[in-house]
């Protein structure tokens, strides 16, 4: 009895508290409840190698946070299918998506789902639900350790609001896609230190988590050192044992004449990689822990289209960050607890509250800012304008962009004062805004313009001058050709920017040109330490490297690739992985490795293009090459991809007439594509069409796509068509836009000389 009164217990007491940690902490390996008891006891825990931490004993000193965030959707993101947690009525009730029937039935009480109508109708077992409002999806248990998030969900809104129903998603996937495939879509930002563990050999997953739902240590990390530090009683402990502080609220200050409350001290950034983790649309390029930067283990999808609108505004689901990453909320220091309780993660403030803990409301919050009548509108309505995602779910804009409807016409995106003004036109709406834009509008169009038009030397200096956020500066490299003189002196320097992610994007854009240049300018960033650089990286050096380099360089480079190759094979469940896998192993010469992988990421989906297409490619002159671009044609017949390869096969096989014909298809499916137009352009040309052909070069001209090739040869058609005239007043406009362009400057020269002779 002596030793446990020393730490304050009785037997009794111990041996029932010995008794609840079991029960609450059952899914935790035993060395984790172990621990937790010894800590609890007042034990030392060091020799115990901690390896979850249930919430339950979180509460013990943390009871509020606790109880936050069991209302939140982060406890709710993954469940046991218990009565307790499934909202649907499993009645029997069909529900068709993509013209399958669904039927949801509890048989002995247990949840399922019947998939297909008479014999070819499939029963699956529900063995968790999958989020909670407003639409809870559910995950059918499948052979090999799979689980499918069904997209059939039960609407949890209320009757009034059109939910207690069930309700089928709106895709062209099938329901068996790997898009939907919990493992490899969805599960490691619904669960805690997951691990995914597929074997690529089987098609199997051994999927583990430490916890079902998001808890503590999916945002806090790993919980040892805490509760070392608990044990051991030290004061001096950077962070109570954890690896970084999420509190970065910051200090704020009002200064004499602002109206906007300015931040003291920067934040760290700890807070928004550990959030990133999950509200952002991104690839994985490495593991998290607290204190990571943002991106050593995410790299959020750029702001372009089809995701984004031309200005920055979403379109596709983006889950926050991105549009974040925009903002002038971001750039000042805003972090996401400044706006959002992070336990509960509700709003800290009703109505207009949060934005006035920063933007006094005299100023903002006044008729004579949003030109409305007090009390009839809320900042969010103007500045942070929702889209609505899977029927239901409306999701706001992190962006807080400015509305500007005249822009917005021009450019097709949303116009946020069109929620409320739906009939009124875009000039009357604009005459009730400021007349003086602010730098953010024009920032927004400018923006616009370089994503949506033929870049001019004043969108590259902006991209040369920091002018854009780093996102966005990242997201105009896309656009920069690296033939261009002045556009590939801009693209070098962004290799040696502050942010990975400007680093990361100019690297995928050297990736456009030569073998020796890319070996010659992305050499020195073997010691990037950045994951997201060095993910651009692998792939871009892949057969670049020259056969004779120094020991300690070949040292560099068999690191690099070994990390992205170990990635990339633990990955092997996505079909778009496995084919940026067979791309690099293409480079590198591995022919078999990489028929494999593309026939591989057939398997996984086969209603996957790419991968056909690149088979055909690998095996130009044979047989095969045919069936696969038959394939490909079979599976989607509005391929422009599709149609321009089978025009080039045609082409090769003499049949001038077919190849025209496809030729002709591509461009009108994707007539964007300065390759599909140029050649359509020649291929015209050759049969006899040099006008139409022409015709072809000037439309996409006008069409903002125009590159040195397609003016190259617009202009070759009209003089060899006798245009000379028009001829000159294109290559005056090419001069006009970008004066310094060597290839415009040697036809201004040519044609001076032919008027001379």
């Amino acid at each position: 009895m002596a030793l446990f009164n020393t730490y304050g217990f009785a037997l009794g007491q111990t041996v029932i508290l010995f008794q609840f940690l079991m029960q609450c902490s059952s899914g935790f390996r035993w060395r984790s409840r172990l621990a937790l008891w010894l800590v609890v006891c007042g034990l030392p825990a060091t020799a115990i190698a901690v390896e979850s931490l249930p919430e339950q004993i979180c509460a013990g000193c943390h009871a509020q946070q606790v109880n936050h965030w069991q209302q939140s959707h982060h406890a709710k993101a993954m469940l046991p299918a218990t009565p307790d947690n499934v909202l649907a009525r499993f009645d029997s009730t069909i529900t068709r998506f993509n013209g399958t029937a669904f039927r949801f039935v509890q048989i002995d009480g247990a949840y399922q789902v019947i998939i297909g109508e008479n014999d070819a109708a499939q029963i699956y077992p529900i063995d968790y639900t999958f989020g909670v409002e407003p639409l809870q999806q559910y995950l059918a248990r499948l052979p090999g350790g799979r689980y499918q998030a069904l997209p059939v969900a039960w609407d949890a809104r209320p009757q009034a609001e059109g939910g207690q129903r069930w309700y089928a998603l709106e895709s062209d996937l099938e329901w068996d896609h790997p898009g939907f495939t919990w493992n490899t879509s969805c599960a490691e930002c619904h669960s805690t230190r997951l691990e995914k563990n597929y074997d690529a050999s089987s098609g199997i997953f051994n999927t583990r988590f430490e916890a079902v739902n998001v808890s503590c240590e999916a945002c806090h990390g790993e919980a040892s050192g805490h509760l070392n530090w608990l044990s051991q009683k030290t004061e001096n402990v950077d962070n109570a044992g954890f690896s970084a502080s999420l509190s970065e609220r910051g200090e704020w200050q009002w200064l004499e004449g602002r109206a906007i409350a300015q931040r003291r001290i920067e934040p760290a950034g700890a807070q928004l990689s550990s959030c990133a983790q999950c509200h952002s649309r991104r690839q994985a390029v490495g593991p998290w822990h607290p204190g990571s930067k943002v991106f050593d283990h995410v790299m959020p999808t750029l702001i372009t289209p089809p995701q984004y609108h031309l200005d920055g505004q979403i379109r596709d689901e983006v889950f926050v960050l991105g549009s974040f990453l925009q903002s002038r909320m971001h750039g000042a220091g805003v972090v996401c607890s400044n706006c959002h309780e992070p336990h509960s993660t509700r709003l800290r403030a009703e109505g207009d509250g949060v934005c006035l803990q920063c933007h006094k409301g005299e100023v903002f919050a006044a008729p004579t800012h949003h030109q409305h009548q007090a009390g009839s509108v809320n900042c969010v309505d103007c500045h942070m304008p929702s889209t609505v995602y899977m029927g239901v779910d409306p999701r706001r804009d992190h962006r807080f962009g400015i509305p500007d409807p005249m822009h917005s016409a021009d450019i097709g995106s949303p116009d946020a004062c069109r929620t409320c003004h739906a009939g009124a036109s875009a000039e009357w709406l604009a005459q009730r805004l400021p007349e003086k834009p602010s730098a953010s509008t024009l920032r927004s169009r400018q923006f616009a313009q370089a994503m949506g038009e033929a870049l001019s030397p004043g969108d590259v200096h902006r991209i040369d001058s920091g002018y854009f956020p780093p996102i966005q500066e990242a997201s105009l490299l896309t656009r920069l050709n690296p033939a261009d003189e002045d556009e590939r002196a801009v693209l070098l320097s962004k290799l040696r920017h502050r942010s990975a992610l400007v680093r990361a994007s100019a690297v995928r854009q050297v990736g456009q040109m030569e073998a020796a240049d890319r070996w010659r300018l992305l050499r020195p960033l073997l010691t990037e330490r950045s994951t997201a650089v060095r993910m651009e990286l692998a792939p871009v050096l892949a057969g670049a490297v020259p056969a004779s380099v120094d020991s300690e360089t070949r040292q560099q480079l068999a690191a690099l690739f070994k990390w992205y190759e170990q990635t990339m094979q633990a990955n092997l469940d996505s079909p778009q992985l496995a084919s940026n896998f067979a791309n690099y192993r293409m480079a590198q010469g591995q022919v078999q490795e990489t028929l494999a992988l593309y026939r591989r990421a057939i398997e996984l989906d086969p209603g996957f293009v790419y991968p056909y297409l690149q088979l055909a490619a690998l095996q130009r002159g044979t047989p095969e090459e045919l069936s696969w671009l038959q394939k490909a044609r079979e599976i989607d017949e509005h391929s422009g991809e599709a149609a321009y390869q089978f025009g080039l096969y045609h082409i090769r096989q003499k049949a001038y007439g077919l190849a025209l014909k496809e030729l002709a298809a591509a461009y009108s499916m994707a007539p964007q594509r300065s390759d599909f137009a140029y050649t359509y352009a020649v291929a015209l040309e050759n049969a006899g069409a040099l006008d139409e052909a022409i015709d072809v070069l000037a439309a996409f001209e006008g069409s903002g796509d125009a590159t040195d090739r397609t003016r190259d040869l617009y202009l070759r058609y009209l003089l060899k068509a006798g245009k000379e005239n028009e001829a000159q007043k294109v290559l005056n406009l090419w001069l006009k836009n970008d004066p310094a362009n060597t290839a415009a400057q040697t036809w201004s020269r040519w044609l001076q000389q032919r008027r001379a002779r």
